[in-house]
Parts: structure tokens; sequence; C-alpha cells
């Protein structure tokens, strides 16, 4: 990454939406828990705005009103989002934004400005899963700074539930990027990082109908713990606060890290940064991540 990742504010895209709240709640608590400014930003306004909380009703009503699925004017979504925020953390730095763009458009250009991207998401039940929908998704495939997807609100609030940061990497790729995201979180909010690594059983065999030899899925197995303790073991040193649980299975990624990160505050994963001519993208893993895990989802990119 380009910078540090907490020198920015936490930015929060606001819709009026019941994830929208949840995002506002996740991310006024970030903000807090780093001592930086909350930045609330609402696209595809008629015309630009910004300022403090202002206007009639509370940040319940406007929930309500989510829930009934009306979507109040930009102003009044912020208001709503601002006043959220600063009952949940009075000292909390509280800024907004409405912004004459489109929506991908504003977000893309908050987030460089900020230290993180925090989006809601509508959630649409176990089974159906966790749908973003084509904004976030395309904001995610597109932003060169981290993007926190929230789903909707636990019984006492997204930012109450307790739990690791889980860092799901990839040993074939960088993983600095993720695990000091992950890290920094964690001595932020006193949590432990819990670093995870799935690796291909299948491709220790030159068949796909060999029969499984323990000895070599235990050497396959020895080798991913020690490159896992190798990549840690410099966060470990730096963040000596934190608590450090490895895991690591020879399994599916995105089914592996939906289950160790059940339990999990925060699930963050990587997007590598892909130059032209090729295709920007999620990634088979996080883009199951984001559909799948009912926890807050970050998704770090790096090179």
């Amino acid at each position: 990454m380009n910078r540090p990742v907490t020198t920015g504010p936490v930015a929060v895209g606001v819709d009026g939406s019941a994830g929208g709240f949840a995002a506002v709640e996740w991310g006024a608590a970030e903000a807090a828990a780093h001592d930086v400014p909350l930045w609330l930003v609402c696209a595809g306004a008629a015309e630009p705005y910004s300022g403090g909380a202002s206007g009639a009703g509370g940040a319940g009503a406007a929930r309500a009103g989510a829930r009934a699925g009306e979507h109040p004017w930009p102003p009044e979504q912020l208001s709503a989002a601002h006043r959220l925020a600063a009952e949940l953390h009075p000292s909390l730095k509280i800024t907004e934004d409405a912004v004459c763009a489109a929506p991908v458009k504003a977000l893309l250009s908050a987030a460089e400005e900020a230290s993180v991207l925090v989006l809601g998401s509508r959630g649409l039940g176990r089974i159906e899963g966790f749908v973003l929908g084509s904004v976030g998704l395309s904001v995610i495939a597109h932003a060169r700074r981290p993007v926190v997807a929230v789903r909707g609100r636990a019984p006492a609030g997204v930012a109450a539930v307790r739990g690791p940061v889980v860092a799901g990497v990839d040993l074939r790729e960088g993983t600095d990027d993720v695990l000091e995201f992950a890290f920094r979180t964690a001595a932020a909010e006193g949590r432990d990082v819990r670093v995870a690594h799935a690796w291909s059983v299948r491709a220790l065999y030159s068949y796909p109908s060999a029969l499984p030899e323990p000895r070599m899925t235990a050497r396959a197995e020895q080798r991913a713990r020690q490159g896992l303790h190798e990549a840690v073991q410099p966060w470990r040193e730096r963040f000596g606060e934190v608590g450090v649980q490895i895991r690591t299975e020879g399994e599916a990624v995105a089914p592996y890290l939906l289950e160790v990160g059940a339990d999990a505050a925060l699930l963050a994963v990587g997007r590598r940064l892909r130059g032209a001519p090729f295709p920007t993208r999620i990634g088979p893993v996080a883009h199951a991540l984001l559909h799948h895990s009912p926890r807050p989802v970050a998704v770090i990119p790096h090179k």
C-alpha cells in the first residue's frame, strides 16, 4: 500500500438503508478506535451538500424509514447517520458530504482520501447469502484502498461483536498488506489476530484419483504452518500486545475461511491489483466471502 493504514479518515457510504446504518455504526467504532475522523459520504445528490447534523427526526426514525423501503433526501440521510454516530461516540469528529456524482465514482474518490471505506449491504437470509449489490462490488473491484463490507446489525450492534480479526492469506502472494491491516485493527480494538491459510490437497498428487498419502499431507501442512509463522513474525514483533493464532488446513479456500472466520469481528482478505491490459476483479475467494460471510469483510488491495 502507498501509505499507512490509519492516516486518513474512515469514510462510510451512506444511502439511508438499514445496511447503510450498520456501516455507519461499524465505521464510527473504527474511527473512534483509531482516533481518526469519521467521514460520511452520500452519492448521487442533485446538488452538493456538506456540514454537520441537521434536519428533523432522529436516527431511529430514519432506520424505520429504511426498513419501510424509504430512502430520504441525501442531507436527511447524512443528518440521521451523523446523529447515530454522535450518539455512539460523542467525542468523535464527524464530517459529511453529499456528492453530485454517480455512486461508484463518488465512493472511489472518497476511498482515495480515506484510510478505509465502509459500505453497507442488504442481507437476504442464510440461504441466499450476502448480496452486496453492483455498486459495492464495483467499488471493491476498483478501489486502491481497503474496503469493508458490513452486513446487518447484531442485537448489540455490529461494533460490539467480540472475536478476533481473521486474516486470510495466500502464501504464494504478498501477505504484508493484509497482515498490517489485521494487526493494526486488532491492536486498536484490543483483539487477537487469527491468521488462516488453506492449501490444496489435490495439488500434491499428479492425478486427481490418487489416494491421500498421510506423510505427504503432513509435510504439506508443516510447510504451510512454517510459512505462516515466517510471514507473521515481523508483525508479531511490531505488535507485541496482540495475541496471534495460526490456522492452516488442506481445504478449499473460501469454505475454510468462512469456517475459521465464523466468530470473527472482522474477516480480512487480499485482492491483487492488476494493471492494464488485465481487467479489474475481486477474485473468487473475496467474492465468496462478500456474498456468504455474516461478518464484516475487509478486502485489502495489494500488488
